[in-house]
């Protein structure tokens, strides 16, 4: 009886601290198609703010507007990373970023998350802002940049 205790309080913690539940790496490693998609909408050029809300980030934004220097979309096949399947990862200005935690700034001066763009689903994560930081509901998303 002790030992069965001992395990489901083992499985218990094991799944708390698993990958899946750990809130920095959303969507660090996305779709092929994810991350074309978060390249369309963010490419070199394109100003951001890096924001992460469950990381303790407040309020937003937290800095002034990135420019993406470089935007591109690199592979990180299992055969050379050791990953249970081929991901892609959108880098910005040469470093890897989670979608999740990215804002991009819009036309009209509202940043939407790069991930919503992207459709990559997340948690803890505002949708948008406007430009003085409240928070946005979308009734869309933006078209596709050509």
């Amino acid at each position: 009886m002790m030992k069965q205790q001992f395990l489901a309080i083992a499985a218990v913690l094991a799944l708390a601290v698993s990958p899946a539940t750990v809130m920095a790496d959303q969507c660090a490693y996305v779709s092929e198609k994810q991350a074309d998609t978060a390249a369309l909408y963010l490419p070199a050029g394109g100003a951001f703010v890096p924001f992460c809300e469950p990381c303790g980030d407040k309020p937003f934004p937290a800095g002034a507007p990135v420019t993406a220097a470089t935007s591109s979309v690199n592979p990180l096949l299992a055969s050379t990373t050791g990953l249970d399947q081929d991901y892609w990862e959108l880098q910005l200005n040469g470093e890897g970023v989670d979608l999740a935690y990215i804002y991009v700034k819009q036309p009209n001066g509202t940043f939407i998350n790069l991930a919503k763009l992207a459709h990559c689903p997340t948690s803890g994560v505002k949708a948008a802002y406007d430009a003085k930081g409240r928070v946005l509901k979308l009734r869309g998303l933006p078209r596709l940049p050509h």
